[in-house]
Parts: C-alpha cells; sequence; structure tokens
C-alpha cells in the first residue's frame, strides 16, 4: 500500500494520517478509483463498499454488510442458482413501448380520405349519368370519373395497410403488455430470492461477527446494542479484505488496528 496525502507518501500495511485535515472521504474515494494515485492498493471488493471505511458516522445496513462479508469470505447461498437464471431470463426479456396513436390516427386519415373519394365519385358518376339520360355528351365527366375511381382504389389499398398496421401494432402492445407484467414477476421473484440469499449468508457469519464484538473493547456486552461503527469494524475482521481499511473511529490507534483486524488499515 502507498499514500500520498497531505503533502506525505506513506508505505506499508499502516498509514496514520492523524491530525491532517484529511477527510476519510478523501481517502476511501481515491481507494475506489484506480485513476487516482494517492491511494495504490489492492482493488476493494464489494465487502469493502460496505465496512471498509469506518467512521463515528458510519451508517451500516448491518444485514446486507454482513451478506457481502459472507461473500468475500467464498460464502454461497442456496438461492444463487436460481436467482442467476432469473437475473438471465430478465436480461433477455425485452420489451417494447408500444404507442397506437400514430396507428389509430394513420386509420382516421385514410378512412376520412376513402370516404371523401366515395363521395366524388358517386357525384360524378351521378353527373354523368344525368348527362347521357339528357341525352348530352358526359365530356369530361367520364374521365375526371376514371381519375377518381383509380383514386379510391388507391385510398382503399392505404386503408386497408393502415387497418392491418393497426392490427399488428395492438399484437405488439399486447405482447409489450405480457412482457411487462412477466418482468415485474421476475423482479418480485429476484428481490425476494436477493432476500432469502441475504438472510442466509449474514446468518452464516453473525457468529463470527458476534465473536469480534465480543473482543472488542468499546462494544457492547450485547452484540445486538453494538453501535454501526462497532459492528463494521468486527465484520471488517471477518471479512476477507485485500484492500485497506479507512479507520477514522478509534477503538485503538492503527497499528494495533492492523494486528486487530489483519487487514492493512489508514488511520485518521
Amino acid at each position: 500500500m502507498r499514500v500520498a496525502f497531505g503533502g506525505t507518501v506513506q508505505g506499508g500495511p499502516v498509514v496514520d494520517l492523524g491530525g491532517s485535515d484529511v477527510a476519510p472521504e478523501q481517502v476511501v474515494g481515491a481507494l475506489r478509483d484506480p485513476a487516482d494515485d494517492r491511494v495504490r492498493c489492492p482493488e476493494p471488493g464489494t465487502a469493502h463498499r460496505h465496512v471498509g471505511c469506518i467512521t463515528p458516522d458510519t451508517a451500516l445496513q448491518r444485514r446486507a454488510a454482513l451478506a457481502a462479508v459472507a461473500r468475500s469470505r467464498g460464502e454461497t447461498a442456496p438461492q444463487d442458482e436460481a436467482l442467476d437464471a432469473v437475473r438471465d431470463e430478465l436480461a433477455a426479456l425485452s420489451v417494447d413501448d408500444t404507442d397506437l396513436t400514430a396507428a389509430r390516427e394513420r386509420v382516421a386519415e385514410t378512412a376520412e380520405d376513402l370516404e371523401r373519394l366515395r363521395e366524388r365519385v358517386a357525384t360524378l358518376r351521378g353527373r354523368g349519368q344525368a348527362r347521357r339520360e339528357a341525352g348530352l355528351d358526359p365530356g369530361d365527366a367520364e374521365d375526371a370519373l376514371a381519375d377518381a375511381a383509380r383514386d379510391l382504389s388507391e385510398a382503399a389499398t392505404a386503408h386497408a395497410a393502415a387497418e392491418q398496421a393497426l392490427d399488428s401494432a395492438r399484437d405488439r402492445a399486447g405482447a409489450a403488455y405480457d412482457a411487462r407484467e412477466r418482468r415485474l414477476r421476475l423482479q418480485d421473484r429476484r428481490d425476494n430470492l436477493r432476500r432469502a440469499a441475504r438472510d442466509h449468508l449474514a446468518a452464516a457469519v453473525e457468529p463470527a461477527v458476534g465473536d469480534a464484538l465480543a473482543d472488542l473493547p468499546v462494544a457492547a456486552d450485547d452484540p445486538a446494542d453494538a453501535s454501526a461503527p462497532a459492528v463494521a469494524i468486527a465484520a471488517a475482521r471477518v471479512a476477507a479484505l485485500d484492500a485497506p481499511v479507512v479507520l477514522a473511529w478509534r477503538p485503538f490507534g492503527p497499528a494495533e488496528a492492523a494486528e486487530w483486524l489483519d487487514t492493512p488499515v489508514i488511520g485518521l
């Protein structure tokens, strides 16, 4: 471990930044940023994000933290296989956002065109018939009727295509609804499996964390009454951590903490 803060560079398993104006958030931020050269150390794992920075104000999600500690020790949960399967299914599930508005508007537009052209064809046909009945040459009426009939045929084709497109959009919307319902069910199952796996893993290391709490002078007699910083440092002792613990809560000094944790420590 190499740490460059406060105008000094320190290395080794114990770095003491006590008395400096460096904030714990600065140190842990540099520690977790591979591009930040102020702290060079092994890459922190998931457990480190729960118990890798301990201050008097530490807030701990105990079950989640203990589950991450268990994972760091290679523990598994009986729900893992089902959880992986659900995650894979969710990742493969495609849900389209289908809006029927444009398709409905197109059907309405083509219906209006179709009705207008039907009226025009009827009008032109009646006009030509009337002229013939009157013994008059229909003149341009037949040509206009032919043009209108052609437009009517095209409009009928466009309207049929619009209705078909709307039917297809409705089918897609129904499939999307089914997929969204499936996604919600899968998300519920994933969340239930996560909670069950977390509880199983947390229970697996709870006794070891309790033993660590009992060995910590500042901890309460009853582990259930221990403060969040005390639980965090006890969990850090049980975890398999590669990256150093940033310790701004001092039940003992950095060197003693590193020995007690069996983990490199950056003290503040």
